[in-house]
């Protein structure tokens, strides 16, 4: 591992229960010195390792990965790539552990290739290209090796009593650390006249029994080699030891993914079996004297299971028998997949639409197992449970701005709850509501106009014309027609849902501040700025009062004001409140988060009004990289930045690097929201001033006619944008009229 000039990659391979795991454990365990890059450790049996690089970059290393490098898409495996090709290399060596591969040409395809990098590999498979791997084949212990080790963990006296009954014992384990383990521990338990002999008859005559057991069990055989069943019956005689109760909780943890859970879970799923805090505590400590549950030192509170053993667990699950809990045997499996399924439901709805990076930080073990009740046991959420356990996912990843990964969960909802519920529960009203605002947010806004027209009409059938889910509903279309440049039917809506909120909340609820918001945000936008000021502030105020002083929500509001400054050319104004902004955002949502990237994008056009285009630049292409990341590439908030960055190379001079951003912004423009947007007529004026400076004025000059219209149509004759645009034009045809004719 510590060769030089070269990436290394080593496997370690071998069968279940050898020890591989426990081997790279203790390998950068102790060697943590040499990699002073850090050690980064994944599991990988039946994950999407890609996608869990990719994760793990954005959240540890701060990474902005993109979704498209020179104007074309980047799939996972090129996003992966690019991690590894921009992973900080001046701190050293990097270790990176992947446990347990069970899909060995997905993982090398995946593998970097940068010389600072130490790649581990454990898994039970052996076809690994030895001109590319150097291969550690753990094999079973030797025999003086395993019976060594059955003595340290009975008794020295005890086995050379019957030494060689420790002999056949080892053998018929296959010298298999694991099954060793499960037996010495078992057997010191036992008092010294229980002899070897019995226990080695025993395990022979359990082993037959397995031979004989339901299908389930049979199933399980075939996949294990003769060791491996030699493990599976020395199991047993653990499971034999434990009471009835721990059995319980035994089962539960074959529920959880096959990643690290925390033992709190466990606790709360238990309960809901009406097992008490004693059994419970039982339970815990009988499953680690048995070495079935193993504790992580790093993780406070967090601990494990082998695969095999949650293999055996499951297995146990599958063949549950009715109890005392519940008088059907399938009524039974199913009371451990909902107390399971419960725990996870509740951890999803503590996901909140505003959560802090340190939340979403702290939420990031639990989500493997959301995803495994989502995937494999969603039978076993309630009804009315359902649609929580996957807004909860789509949240997590909005938070980081993963708005791709939110909708295949978003889409999975509406799919899931129209099966069980229908499509007149409203759930699936939700679900649709949930889906187009996931549209908007990708800037899928003909797609979210569709769903929220929709919903409105369920809605209203539902509930009826008064009620505040009907005001959400048009507060929320019109934020999609003022995105679709659609301002004068904007407006209305929002006026209606102001109206109706005032009516069924007090004063000072916060929804009444997002329609005052919206409302400020279009009286912006069509000029209105003495309109849209007070509407602010009280905007402000509000929210000072009912989330505090430093709240996203009262970050997102003082940017607005900001920008509101920023077009009245109140420049020193605008940057306090976008630098307070920004200040807000980085605290709670990180740098990574596309609502910092709108801070740091509004805090640039200020800076590039007052002519600091040094400082501007810089937070521009800080604000591409983090939107390459978080947005699809012709999303209309990337193409503000291009557009901005164009425009700010147009004021510099330098037109060489401006031409290709402006028409790149003109092009996306159009795609994204058709020829008559008014964010299409910016950027055609942008281009045309461009073109116009540059005394190319038969270019410039349609440019300036077509947004000249659009703006006379959409914002009305006198409106700023139209009255520079008309300067614009007029300016230009007296310059081309006193050229003289040639």
């Amino acid at each position: 591992m510590q060769k030089s000039g070269m990436v290394v990659i080593t496997a370690i391979t071998g069968m279940g229960g050898v020890g591989k795991t426990e081997l790279a454990i203790r390998y950068a365990k102790e060697h943590e010195a040499s990699y002073p890059g850090g050690i980064c450790w994944f599991s990988a049996r039946e994950s999407n390792l890609a996608a869990e690089i990719i994760q793990f970059a954005r959240l540890y290393m701060k990474l902005e990965v993109p979704q498209e490098l020179g104007g074309k898409p980047l799939v996972l495996k090129q996003q992966v790539e690019w991690c590894w090709q921009n992973w900080q290399s001046s701190s050293g060596l990097v270790l990176l552990v992947l446990d347990d591969v069970t899909n060995l040409r997905s993982c090398r395809e995946l593998l970097p290739k940068a010389n600072h990098f130490r790649v581990l590999i454990t898994t039970r498979l052996r076809s690994m290209d030895s001109s590319v791997v150097e291969e550690i084949s753990l094999d079973v212990l030797e025999p003086k090796d395993a019976l060594q080790l059955l003595t340290s963990l009975v008794d020295e006296k005890r086995v050379q009593r019957e030494l060689q009954t420790a002999k056949e014992l080892c053998q018929w384990l296959g010298h298999l650390p694991l099954g060793l383990q499960l037996v010495g521990v078992y057997l010191a338990k036992k008092p010294p006249n229980w002899s070897l002999t019995k226990i080695l008859e025993r395990l022979k005559e359990q082993k037959l029994l397995n031979e004989a057991l339901n299908p389930s069990q049979k199933q399980l055989e075939q996949t294990l080699n003769t060791a491996e069943r030699g493990i599976l019956a020395a199991f047993e005689f653990s499971w034999q030891e434990l009471n009835p109760t721990t059995r319980h909780v035994a089962k539960l943890l074959s529920l959880f993914a096959q990643n690290d859970f925390l033992w709190e879970w466990i606790n709360s799923a238990s309960q809901r079996l009406s097992l008490t805090e004693s059994e419970i505590e039982t339970a815990n400590d009988e499953l680690y004297q048995h070495h079935l549950v193993q504790w992580i030192e790093e993780k406070e509170g967090y601990c494990r299971i082998h695969t095999l053993i949650r293999q055996f667990l499951q297995d146990k699950l599958a063949s549950t028998s009715s109890s005392s809990i519940e008088d059907s045997t399938e009524g039974l499996k199913m009371n451990y997949k909902q107390a399971f399924a419960a725990v996870m439901v509740e951890i999803a709805k503590e996901i909140a639409e505003s959560a802090t990076r340190e939340f979403i930080t702290s939420v990031q073990d639990a989500i493997p197992h959301l995803i495994e009740v989502a995937q494999s046991f969603i039978e076993a959420v309630r009804d009315e449970d359902l649609i929580f356990l996957f807004v909860g996912l789509g949240k997590f990843y909005i938070q980081q701005g993963l708005y791709t990964l939110a909708e295949t969960w978003y889409i999975q909802c509406l799919s899931t709850v129209e099966i069980r519920l229908g499509e007149e529960h409203p759930d699936f009203v939700e679900s649709l509501s949930n889906l187009a605002e996931i549209y908007k947010l990708l800037g899928k806004y003909t797609e979210a106009e569709h769903l929220v027209l929709q919903v409105l009409a369920l809605k209203k059938s539902l509930l009826g014309e008064e009620h505040p889910d009907i005001a959400e509903i048009l507060n929320k279309l019109g934020v999609i027609y003022y995105s679709l440049g659609k301002y004068a039917e904007a407006e209305p809506l929002y006026l209606k849902a102001l109206e109706m909120r005032k009516r069924l909340f007090q004063e000072e609820h916060p929804y009444i501040a997002i329609t005052l918001n919206n409302l400020a945000l279009l009286y912006d936008s069509l000029g209105k700025y003495t309109e849209a000021e007070p509407l602010y502030l009280k905007v402000l105020e509000m929210r000072k009062r009912i989330l505090g002083e430093e709240h996203p929500k009262v970050a997102m509001t003082l940017n607005n004001l900001a920008l509101l400054y920023y077009h009245q050319g109140h420049y020193n104004e605008a940057e306090k409140f976008s630098l307070h902004a920004v200040k807000i955002d980085k605290h709670f949502l990180g740098e990574e988060n596309p609502d910092f990237a709108t801070d740091l994008h509004n805090l640039a056009l200020i800076y590039s009004a007052q002519k600091r285009y040094g400082e501007a630049e810089i937070s521009f292409l800080r604000v591409m990289e983090i939107k390459q990341c978080s947005l699809p590439k012709d999303h209309h908030l990337l193409t503000d930045t291009i557009y901005a960055l164009g425009k700010m190379y147009k004021q510099m001079g330098c037109y060489t690097k401006a031409e290709p951003l402006c028409i790149k912004a003109l092009d996306l423009d159009k795609n994204l929201l058709g020829d008559e947007h008014p964010c299409v007529a910016t950027s055609l004026n942008n281009l045309a001033e461009l073109y116009n400076l540059q005394g190319r004025y038969t270019e410039a000059k349609p440019l300036f006619i077509q947004a000249l219209k659009i703006w006379e149509i959409r914002l009305g004759m006198n409106h700023p944008n139209t009255v520079i645009c008309r300067n614009n034009l007029e300016n230009l045809l007296a310059r081309i009229s006193s050229i003289p004719s040639t």
